[in-house]
């Protein structure tokens, strides 16, 4: 197993263009690439050299890295809108979609191309930012998407599509040692050989990068004061004493000191009778387990998906969570990931999610996140839903396939928890989960599911 996945949403810096001209920034950042190469080949000795060249190899894949994350994004962000008929998420989308388009340019900006055959995507990326905005302008003020604009918006997610399969591509190659830097420096005719690569428009279909990502709302650690624990702080010994009665197969526990933070936690190493060892952090106030982690290696299926479940579910409560339902769940090779959500008064609680991982060889417990958990868990006064699934279906388009649909409280942006009717829905091949404001049907969001190869992506 690996360590417990922390999902970790990426804080990106907003570099921001200001209207600068992308061509006078590209010869720029080539500039400041020349005038530092002048510099390791006269200034320096041979090992600064190689530290300077190692500095410049890793800013240019930081910039070529940031430009991936941004198609990414807009690409996602894209979708999205197109899947959208709410006048409010459309208008959020196309001023992400347009910013991203900015950082865009600014990573570009900061690689050292060279020659015209680029220009065409620079061209297509300024478009993309300028078109993004005044649609956003559009729809703010009241207006609505036409058909022309659907279609070129639509014809922008193709062709932004094709751009993010070919950066992938690269991307590939520099896991496996290419240097933007060495390629670069190679003529190849009137171009560098890296000027050559990056002006592809179409390369084999790339794999998203490794990322397993567990369901809905999965890092949904709303509000950074813990509201789920109070009372008094227990001692080691009392903490390790309730360690060694929830795990039911230990060999041995180990103290290994404390953390104090956002939660104070007593820190103990534990080896079950299987031979899997775990790290466990439990809270000092009340001894709940806050997280377990450890590394297993199998492919190996003892137990079904059901007995998996029960295992994930009976851990969960005994650790405090109660009338709890899976929310989300996914097999990989021999270990299995739930989401699991409590409920209150037959309403998903997604702001306290509890993530699980069980090994299905041996049947045991090997990963569990309950920090969301105990950071948002309280007694919530929560009103009843005014619009009827019924009626919140008109709002969902036709193109849609509804699969599934249930009464959630989402976690939204700037802290908000809202009342959700939740649908799950399928189309053209792909899972959609649409959020509809339970009080005024207002469209909060849209999570699309992404396949991989290491597990479900859900942006």
């Amino acid at each position: 197993m690996k360590n417990q996945e922390n999902r970790n949403e990426k804080n990106k810096t907003n570099k921001g263009s200001k209207g600068a001209i992308i061509g006078l920034s590209v010869a720029t950042g080539i500039l400041g690439a020349t005038t530092l190469g002048l510099g390791i080949a006269y200034g320096i000795t041979q090992g600064q050299a190689s530290g300077y060249s190692m500095q410049l190899e890793n800013i240019y894949k930081k910039n070529y890295y940031e430009l991936v994350d941004s198609v990414n994004s807009s690409d996602m962000q894209i979708s999205k809108l197109l899947a959208s008929d709410n006048e409010d998420y459309q208008a959020k989308m196309l001023s992400e979609i347009s910013q991203n388009a900015k950082e865009m340019q600014s990573s570009i900006a900061a690689l050292p191309l060279t020659g015209e055959n680029i220009l065409e995507s620079v061209r297509f990326i300024n478009q993309m930012s300028g078109y993004s905005k005044t649609l956003e302008d559009k729809v703010s003020k009241g207006g609505s998407l036409t058909e022309q604009d659907l279609k070129t918006l639509n014809d922008m997610h193709e062709s932004l599509t094709e751009m993010k399969r070919y950066l992938n591509h690269l991307s590939n190659k520099m896991l496996h040692g290419y240097s933007i830097l060495e390629a670069s420096s190679r003529m190849n005719g009137e171009y560098d050989e890296f000027t050559l690569d990056f002006a592809q428009v179409k390369t084999d279909d790339a794999d998203y990068p490794t990322m397993i990502y567990d369901g809905p709302f999965s890092d949904s650690v709303v509000n950074q004061k813990v509201k789920g624990l109070s009372g008094n702080e227990m001692s080691k010994e009392d903490v390790y004493k309730k360690i060694d009665e929830i795990f039911k197969n230990v060999s041995s526990i180990k103290y290994q000191g404390q953390t104090d933070g956002r939660f104070n936690t007593y820190n103990y190493t534990l080896t079950n009778s299987d031979g899997q060892k775990l790290y466990v952090q439990a809270t000092k106030i009340g001894g709940h387990v806050l997280t377990v982690s450890g590394s297993v290696e199998s492919d190996v299926k003892n137990i079904s998906k059901e007995q998996a479940e029960k295992i994930a579910l009976d851990f969960a409560k005994e650790n405090g969570v109660e009338d709890a339902t899976i929310v989300w769940d996914e097999i990989l090779k021999s270990q299995a990931y739930f989401n699991i959500a409590p409920k209150q008064n037959g309403i998903i609680l997604y702001p306290d999610l509890v993530k699980v991982k069980i090994d299905m060889e041996k049947g045991d417990v090997i990963g569990y996140d309950s920090i969301a958990y105990w950071t948002n868990h309280t007694d919530r006064t929560l009103s009843n839903a005014l619009i009827s699934f019924d009626k919140a279906r008109e709002n969902i388009n036709d193109s849609f396939n509804i699969k599934n649909e249930r009464l959630c409280l989402s976690p939204l942006d700037y802290n908000r928890e809202v009342l959700c009717l939740e649908f799950e829905c399928e189309r053209n091949g792909s899972t959609y989960y649409i959020y509809l404001n339970a009080q005024t049907g207002k469209e909060e969001n849209i999570l699309k599911v992404v396949k991989t190869d290491d597990g479900s992506k859900l942006m």
